[in-house]
Formats: C-alpha cells, sequence, structure tokens
C-alpha cells in the first residue's frame, strides 16, 4: 500500500479532503481490497473507541471541584493541623509548668523570706564535680 494513500485514509475520518484528494481516494479504494479492508478497520476501531469513551462531566463539574479546593484551603493541609496541635499541648504545658513555679515560689516565701534560685527549685549549689565524687550506694 502507499504510505501517502495511507495518509490521506486517515485524514478522510477526521478532516474534509480537497475535491481532487476525494477522487484520488476514491479511485484507490476502488482498485485496492487491502486498501477497503484498512478503511473497515479504522471506522471499527474508531467505533470501538467511542462507545467506550468515558461519560463526560456532569453538569457543575467546575464549581463543585472550585467549591472542593475552597473547603481545603480553610482546612488547611496536614502540617498546619499538626503545627496547631502541638501549639495546644505545648500550651497546655507550659500552664502546668507556670502554675507549678508559682506553687514552689510560695511555698518557698511561706518558708523563708528570701529567694534564691537554689530554695525555689529545692537545689543546693552543688557542682557537677562534687556529684561525680559522691558515692553511689
Amino acid at each position: 500500500m502507499n504510505k501517502k494513500l495511507i495518509k490521506l485514509l486517515y485524514r478522510s475520518f477526521d478532516d474534509d479532503l480537497k475535491p481532487k484528494e476525494q477522487k484520488q481516494l476514491a479511485e484507490a479504494l476502488e482498485k485496492s481490497q487491502e486498501l477497503q479492508k484498512e478503511k473497515e478497520r479504522i471506522a471499527a476501531q474508531r467505533l470501538i473507541l467511542s462507545e467506550n469513551a468515558p461519560p463526560s462531566f456532569q453538569p457543575f463539574f467546575a464549581e463543585r471541584v472550585m467549591a472542593h479546593l475552597a473547603s481545603a484551603e480553610k482546612r488547611g493541609n496536614g502540617l498546619t493541623a499538626w503545627y496547631n496541635a502541638f501549639k495546644a499541648i505545648f500550651l497546655r504545658f507550659a500552664l502546668v509548668g507556670l502554675i507549678i513555679m508559682v506553687i514552689l515560689v510560695t511555698y518557698n516565701l511561706s518558708i523563708d523570706d528570701s529567694l534564691s534560685s537554689e530554695e525555689i527549685f529545692f537545689t543546693s549549689d552543688v557542682t557537677y564535680e562534687e556529684l561525680q565524687q559522691l558515692p553511689l550506694f
């Protein structure tokens, strides 16, 4: 088969051919059974493809997509949700820590009028070297 005729045959399914091209293709189809079978094969393939084409979008598809995007933007991404949860937990721990600090300061002030960091946290002036020299048992 002539490649030019095959290209012309394929084009005939999608485009309008010029009168000269139509005449040339018609003559070639009359003379060649192989070209006729090729035309039938192409037509059958196109029919199968058109029958199995996915359904088109339902009405208001664009509006539904835009609404989904807007709601996703309001929800935020996973990282934002994780950050907000972490912040809420941290604020609770910070509040508990502050309450413990106030209780310790109040308690130590009730015991003695002076206020130093050692007295607030019930620590002494022990250095790291002194701690290393202490017997364990």
